[in-house]
């Protein structure tokens, strides 16, 4: 085993046999010649951060297709170089990529002449794909009458959500699974009629629940099994539940921050099992499910032999994923894809094999460097078409050259991504300043820091009241002060739930849905109860109940 220092944050890393075992399988064999992989200098972390810039989840913008002029909405802003095109125009034979191809330069650095053809190359609008009524989704497919989710799939009248799939009926919500009719759940699954609970499965007509299973009519409570009719973790009897329910409720509304607030009261309360590890051999990470042999894991289901991912699914023998994997192996250094084999060095492919240094290409294989392939493409650099010899002969000496000049091996450098830091997923899960951002190399955004209108409308407490003409107002977040307002889906939404309007903009409310859950790092630290050593995601300072796993199953089942 190797330790080094991260050269961004200084952090001590580790480089172990094993991960050197896996550079070496996934190094590319091209004409006959194998380019090993060199071992990475950024710590784990700082290798996600590099990515997720390259991922943009919640900000969208209005513009004109480049091609047929019609308005769209898109995920790049305004400004951005390339052309943007309509998906229809997109995926449309009026134009080819392979127009744009260029011979490689070996006078100038490798990602030099990429981002000159990134700034000129068409992009999708948008990634979605087979949704109805759906156009303010991104990053999902599958969806109908659903509005700014990401990362969301197969679901229906979904709204403000991140990484939801199969659910109908849900709003403000951090991934969830087969949920109906749930506001403000985070980490569950198959939830029914549900109001701010987290790390919970298979229940219904519950509020405010952390680490509860099987249980309906349950409210402000932890830990529990099986259960119906408990409130504050106390069993009482129906009649006693509707009346300490309504009264609890009553007075929680005031705050434009009420369901965080309630949601961390249970919280701290509860017991914490170090890390959610479930049906899972031989794991480390943090909400990892149906797993085998992967180490530093989070967010992470049905994936075997990985490491350092976040946010993946179906995967195998791969190593540095965000987003990514979908029924993947053999990946590095890769973020938004699906069904891939053996890529390198990528951001936003879909269907490809055997991919280097790639942005944005579907159903190709054997490319390098190249963007907006979409056609059965093979043997393609910088969009320049080549025979299978000519990309063999020609490919190697290109790796030769970037090897030179001290590229290879590394993820894209962030100022080559299409999104400032402030316009992408970074802001959100890894928020710096704008001078710490630029200092290491990220760009940033000051387009969108603009005066903010007085607001029009000043929402009440309750639901009761609001006229239907508030999805005209202008409304003022509680917290940033920055404009928002409410959608005549919302609407529907809240009344039929009885709940209050967000008085916080949905940046806001996500911000604080992330804050709820727990960071994707691991600390060394004890068990409270038996003081056994444990690797969790909580800080070894916490005051928060934060048992050994043996411990957990004793106390809660």
């Amino acid at each position: 085993m190797i330790v080094k220092n991260c050269n961004q944050c200084n952090t001590g890393f580790e480089v172990t046999d094993e991960d050197r075992k896996f550079y070496e399988r996934v190094s590319p064999v091209i004409g006959g010649k194998k380019f090993q992989i060199p071992q990475p200098t950024l710590c784990p972390l700082c290798r996600h951060q590099r990515r997720i810039v390259w991922r943009n989840e919640r900000f969208l913008y209005r513009d004109k297709c480049g091609l047929c002029g019609k308005s769209i909405i898109t995920m790049y802003p305004p400004e951005s170089k390339f052309p943007i095109y309509c998906p229809d125009c997109f995926w449309s034979d009026k134009w080819d990529p392979l127009d744009y191809g260029r011979e490689f330069d070996f006078t100038r650095p490798f990602f030099e002449q990429f981002k000159k053809l990134l700034d000129e190359v068409p992009q999708v609008s948008i990634f979605q794909g087979n949704s109805i009524n759906s156009e303010y989704t991104i990053n999902s497919i599958n969806n109908k009458n659903c509005y700014l989710t990401s990362g969301a799939d197969y679901n229906e009248d979904c709204l403000y959500g991140i990484n939801t799939q199969r659910s109908k009926d849900c709003v403000d919500h951090y991934l969830i699974y087969d949920s109906e009719l749930c506001y403000g759940c985070l980490d569950s699954a198959r939830l029914h009629n549900c109001v701010g609970c987290q790390e919970s499965e298979n229940c219904s007509d519950s509020y405010f629940l952390y680490d509860c299973k099987n249980c309906k009519h349950c409210a402000f409570s932890c830990n529990l099994r099986n259960k119906e009719y408990i409130i504050f973790n106390q069993q009482v009897g129906k009649d006693e539940y509707e009346r300490k329910l309504k009264e609890a409720l009553s007075s929680l509304f005031k705050s434009p921050t009420w369901l965080f607030d309630s949601l961390k009261k249970v919280r701290d309360i509860a017991i914490h099992r170090a890390a959610l590890i479930l049906a899972s051999e031989n794991c480390i990470g943090d909400n990892i499910r149906n797993c085998k042999n992967s180490q530093y894991i989070f967010d992470a289901e049905n994936i075997e032999d990985c490491k350092y991912c976040f946010y993946a699914l179906d995967t195998k023998n791969s190593y540095d994923l965000s987003c990514a994997g979908w029924g993947s192996c053999f990946l590095y250094e890769v973020i938004s894809s699906a069904q891939n084999n053996n890529v390198l060095f990528c951001s936003a492919v879909i269907n490809v094999s055997d991919a280097i240094y790639c942005r944005c290409d579907w159903n190709s294989r054997n490319i390098f460097g190249s963007t907006s392939l979409h056609s059965q493409n093979s043997y393609v650099i910088l969009n320049k078409q080549y025979s299978k010899v000519e990309y063999e002969k020609l490919v190697p000496k290109i790796i030769e050259h970037i090897q030179k000049t001290g590229e290879w091996g590394e993820f894209f450098p962030p100022h080559l991504s299409p999104f400032e830091y402030n316009r992408s997923m970074a802001i959100d899960y890894l928020p710096v300043s704008s001078e710490e951002a630029q200092k290491k190399g990220f760009r940033w955004s000051f387009e969108d820091e603009k005066t903010q209108t007085p607001a029009t409308y000043e929402l009440p407490d309750t639901i009761s009241g609001v006229p239907e003409s508030v999805i005209n107002e202008i409304l003022s977040c509680k917290n940033c002060s920055k404009n928002y307002r409410v959608v005549s889906q919302e609407l529907r939404f809240h009344r039929k739930i009885d709940l209050p309007l967000p008085k916080l903009c949905w940046p806001c409310r996500l911000k604080n849905l992330i804050k709820a859950r727990k960071p994707m790092k691991l600390f060394e630290s004890a068990c409270t109860k038996c003081n056994a050593k444990i690797l969790t995601p909580y800080l070894p300072n916490t005051p928060l109940k934060v048992y050994c796993e043996k411990c957990y199953l004793e106390t809660v089942y």
